[in-house]
């Protein structure tokens, strides 16, 4: 096995960075990089100066020897501290490596980790998930599945549907013998609670992927509905032109912010119903792709005119999404015949936007809310779960109609398949070389 070597922390300028050795030379390796110091002693932290390959000092680091299995891979681990100057981590790891070490590909250290038994594919991705995390509710779901609760949740849906298969598999191959321990309709209860269950549990990745991957909001309307301005104030700066000329906003402008410790993109889309200039067309066209795939999508109407067309289309057309309606220009007579809202900004002074702030964070929040329990931080996993609800129904349908037991075995077997691809038991090369290409080099 090698030794392999890699920069934990980012690149870039810091007060200090984290080199990693992981393998069956860490330490004899970090000895020829760091010849002089104290003995060596497990998990104990010591200062040791940095030599390259002329005997020149490069830098005094602080150095920690980690035996396995003890460890975070598994193996012997040395982990050195030292400033965090690029030009410096950078003739540090060339020191290692000219000492013996490899460099690390992306996501080996948790790769070894897993094969050495020291964590599971489930908590893997939890820990890829906390680094990614853009709220503060994303880092509580991704700890709490690097405890360990997902992989709970499906070692005991594992067992249920071993137990099941077992049963069925009893049936088959004794049919004059009475050897079931439920009856039909029981296990039929069983595995449609099941595949109810698998389908909650994959429809957490919808509600994950706000806390995890943070929240789009598009600012959509009519031309000259006052949505830049509104861009504006929510921004906390000027990042959009405001004018009372038609077609200002052509391209999507967007601006990241953290409200309330969720992560935030809005989105300042081109106003429809404008003129038939092919630019403007096509940032309409642009602004219309890019709110499609928002989590949620402000109706910016003018309150202070009747709802025309082009507003009353949007609306339409928006109903079946999460939105919320704001009527605009709240500094001027409210019209009668204005927009059906209750969220009415000011364009002037801003008045009204803290309301709209609070909507958009209930809003937000009430599509993060899972339902109890450990929740799907990713596609694969969201995938999985979905296929094993569906073998779950097929296996009842099957009990339950002309197909039989033989047919509820054979789907109860897929279920479990798909169960061990989800926990890795079966996990095929590929899918790990996809999974963990998607890590940083240091982890």
């Amino acid at each position: 096995m090698d030794t392999i070597v890699a920069l934990s922390t980012p690149w870039g300028r810091s007060a200090i960075g984290v080199i990693r050795l992981s393998g069956p030379d860490s330490r004899e390796i970090a000895s020829r990089v760091c010849p002089e110091g104290p003995d060596w002693v497990p998990r104990r932290a010591s200062l040791r100066t940095v030599v390259d390959s002329d005997g020149s000092a490069l830098d005094d680091v602080i150095a920690v020897w980690m035996p396995g299995p003890r460890s975070y891979t598994g193996e012997d681990i040395v982990e050195v501290s030292g400033h965090g100057n690029p030009v410096i981590l950078a003739s540090i790891v060339d020191a290692f490596i000219a000492a013996g070490a490899r460099p690390a590909r992306h996501g080996e250290f948790t790769r070894r980790a897993l094969e050495n038994g020291q964590t599971s594919i489930l908590k893997a991705e939890s820990l890829q998930a906390l680094i990614d995390a853009r709220t503060i509710d994303g880092v509580r779901d991704a700890r709490d599945g690097m405890g360990g609760s997902l992989d709970r949740e499906t070692a005991a849906l594992r067992e249920s549907l071993l137990d099941i298969a077992a049963e069925l598999e009893a049936r088959l191959d004794h049919p004059d013998d009475d050897l079931s321990l439920q009856t039909d309709e029981g296990v039929v209860e069983t595995l449609r609670g099941h595949a109810d269950q698998s389908t909650q549990k994959a429809d957490t990745w919808m509600q994950s992927q706000v806390k995890i991957q943070g929240a789009s909001v598009a600012l959509i309307g009519p031309v000259n509905a006052g949505k830049s301005s509104l861009f504006n104030h929510l921004v906390g700066s000027a990042r959009a032109l405001v004018s009372d000329r038609p077609g200002t906003t052509r391209d999507v402008v967007e601006r990241s912010v953290v409200m309330g410790g969720m992560d935030i993109t809005f989105l300042d889309t081109a106003g429809e119903g404008g003129s038939e200039d092919s630019l403007e067309l096509a940032g309409v066209a642009m602004g219309q792709s890019v709110s499609a795939a928002a989590q949620l999508r402000l109706i910016v109407i003018p309150a202070d005119r009747p709802v025309d067309s082009v507003s009353r289309r949007l609306m339409v057309r928006n109903q079946r999404v999460p939105h919320l309606v704001v009527g605009s220009f709240g500094d001027r007579q409210i019209h009668a015949s204005g927009p059906a809202t209750h969220l009415i900004v000011n364009n002037v002074t801003g008045d009204g936007v803290d309301a709209v702030v609070s909507a958009i964070r209930e809003e937000l929040t009430s599509t993060a809310v899972s339902p109890g329990g450990a929740v799907v931080i990713s596609q694969r996993q969201h995938d999985l779960f979905r296929s094993i609800a569906q073998h779950c129904t097929d296996a009842a349908a099957a009990l339950e109609g002309a197909l039989g037991p033989a047919v509820a075995a054979a789907e109860l077997v897929w279920a479990i398949e798909r169960l061990g691809e989800l926990e890795g038991i079966d996990a095929r090369e590929a899918v790990l070389d996809r999974l963990f290409s998607r890590f940083c080099i240091g982890k």
